[in-house]
């Protein structure tokens, strides 16, 4: 018999080489591909407080941006510009004249509600830059 693993007449079994060899050209090829498509992961940096890392005694007073479920943007709870706003002039005007008092390491927490629209976030985030906030983190309502 030319193949098969039914003993033959001598009643020996014969090895099989070409189907290991197939699954072996198999596995290598699927180790390549995947090789290839490993994307570098960046870094982001970030900095965490240490022990002594508060300025001698004065705790950073915090600016919290809410945004409502209707579009409503308060500025350490008081109301600031209409919900149907996009630019939020006034936010950006009070975010300026917080980052010259405060700095702009000062934290400058935004807490959006649940049901807010993402676009709100967005344009709230478009004005902490525009004022130049350079320590903005998110919080929970």
């Amino acid at each position: 018999m030319a193949g098969g693993g039914g003993g033959g007449e001598s009643g020996e079994f014969g090895l099989q080489i070409a189907p290991m060899l197939d699954v072996m050209f198999v596995l290598l090829l699927f180790y390549m591909v995947m090789a290839g498509s490993q994307t570098k992961e960046a870094e982001l940096s970030v900095d965490l407080p240490s022990e002594g890392s508060a300025p001698s005694g004065v705790a950073p007073t915090p600016v919290y941006l809410k945004i409502g479920r209707n579009k409503q943007v308060y500025f350490n709870d008081s109301p600031v510009d209409t919900p149907a706003s996009e630019s939020l002039p006034a936010l950006e005007a009070r975010l300026k004249a917080a980052v010259r008092q405060l700095g702009a390491k000062n934290p400058y927490i935004v807490v959006p509600d649940e049901l807010s629209p993402h676009q709100r976030i967005v344009d709230v985030l478009n004005a902490c830059v525009d004022a130049g906030v350079q320590n903005l983190s998110f919080g929970s309502s």
